[in-house]
């Protein structure tokens, strides 16, 4: 390693440290919030959930929501093939599923941002909340919201509405209301959870004051709803074959940074974009030997999964076909032979 890229690396490492602190700090008040005003509408706990029977008992795909989901068109090869396990999907992907025909068994959702996060199940203040935020329209990967997102959103409404019933909501205490508000609108069955955001056993603990509140299960998540999604199949549901798809965790190498998700916050952290190049590293893919990158948040965020990987007791197969996640834990395999898999063993 060049003393170039030595201190590159150096100064990534450095930021990524900083990670857990600035999304701890910024996210304290709005967690003990949503629990005090969620606490009404939480009558069912994940604990309560009713046992998984057959094939959905034996296996599962978790569908999270990165970029390899739409250039992969992963969803559309599971709902072709038939697949029989449990569907869990994070809430980003809810809306993509429903589309190809796939309904999941299982929705996650984590993220307490007030204004984002209702638009995956169809937002009715949608052009409200898109005037201050270019959060999607940086970003989304779904081309058509894109090109006509009022009308897209209107659509989302519509499916939701109609077979929301049809999937059971695993729902973080942390959802903001409107999630709430819509979820019960599509009659959706939801059931509770607390996300374990640090060590309960601190005397300072947030997640103790949040369970204090509420007193529902806690589940860790590493930062991210895939992640916890992917617990909530190993630690909750006990599921012993598990397949990931859309588990990025970083960027196709053609994105241009400031198409990232973070890249506002980083320009902000380094006080200009004159060092915007320390805040990213390369990854190359081991399947396919494509080259990815990822960003200091996505990176901490791959690091807290590689770790609660090492507690597992499902056999866990990353099925993304792409992006930074894999090592001598997990095995990466291609989605077509996950799925041909699991067909032989019905056979």
């Amino acid at each position: 390693m060049s003393s170039g890229a030595g201190i590159k690396e150096n100064k990534f490492k450095e930021i990524v440290e900083q990670v857990a602190g600035v999304g701890y700090q910024r996210h304290a008040d709005t967690l003990v919030k949503h629990a005090g005003l969620n606490l009404p509408d939480a009558k069912r706990t994940i604990k309560q959930l009713p046992p998984l029977v057959g094939e959905k008992a034996r296996s599962a795909i978790v569908i999270s929501a990165g970029p390899s989901v739409y250039k992969r068109n992963s969803i559309k090869r599971i709902a072709a093939q038939g697949f029989r396990g449990s569907v869990i999907a994070v809430d980003g992907a809810y809306i993509a599923c429903l589309k190809a025909g796939l309904i999941p068994d299982f929705v996650l959702t984590l993220d307490p941002h007030p204004s984002r996060i209702v638009r995956w199940f169809g937002d009715h203040d949608f052009e409200k909340h898109a005037e201050a935020d270019d959060y999607f329209a940086r970003q989304d990967l779904d081309m058509a919201f894109r090109k006509n997102s009022i009308e897209q959103n209107q659509e989302h409404i519509k499916l939701v509405d109609q077979q929301g019933h049809l999937s059971r909501f695993i729902i973080a205490s942390s959802a903001p209301r409107n999630v709430v508000k819509r979820l019960k609108e599509a009659k959706g069955d939801l059931y509770w959870w607390n996300p374990l955001v640090d060590d309960p056993k601190r005397p300072d603990s947030l997640t103790k004051r949040i369970y204090a509140i509420n007193k529902l299960p806690c589940m860790a998540t590493g930062g991210t709803v895939g992640t916890a999604s992917w617990v909530f199949a190993n630690s909750i549901l006990k599921i012993p074959r598990i397949g990931l798809v859309g588990m990025d965790f970083g960027y196709y190498y053609d994105t241009p940074k400031e198409k990232t998700q973070t890249y506002y916050e980083l320009i902000h952290h380094l006080e200009g974009d004159s060092d915007i190049d320390q805040c990213f590293m390369d990854f190359e893919f081991p399947l396919t030997k494509e080259k990815f990158y990822t960003d200091p948040t996505y990176y901490w965020y791959r690091r807290n999964f590689l770790g609660l990987l090492e507690k597992k007791t499902s056999e866990t197969y990353n099925c993304t076909e792409a992006g930074t996640l894999f090592s001598e834990n997990i095995q990466c395999v291609n989605l077509d032979s996950f799925l041909g898999s699991m067909r032989g063993e019905r056979a």
